[in-house]
């Protein structure tokens, strides 16, 4: 997924596969994972971790930084980008 295309999906705002959570407090993982199941047992969708509820970009927690073990772009609508 480019850029430009997460950009739209933030400015359409959040729907039904759609899902935006912040993580300036650091998400706990049983959130995290909460939100990637409520997707996966409906028609899936996209969760932008790092986006706010009203679309502004606050980015990831210093602890989410290390993503390693995770596998990211393997799957549909899975993406990661560190700015």
């Amino acid at each position: 997924m480019s850029s430009s295309e997460i950009e739209h999906l933030i400015t359409q705002g959040e729907s039904l596969t759609v899902e935006f959570k912040s993580d300036r407090k650091c998400l706990p993982d049983r959130e995290l994972l909460a939100a990637v199941v409520s997707l996966a047992n409906t028609e899936g969708g996209d969760l932008l971790l790092g986006v706010e509820d009203d679309g502004q970009v606050t980015g990831l927690h210093a602890n989410h930084l290390n993503v390693s073990g995770i596998p990211f772009g393997q799957g549909k609508g899975t993406h990661y980008e560190r700015k």
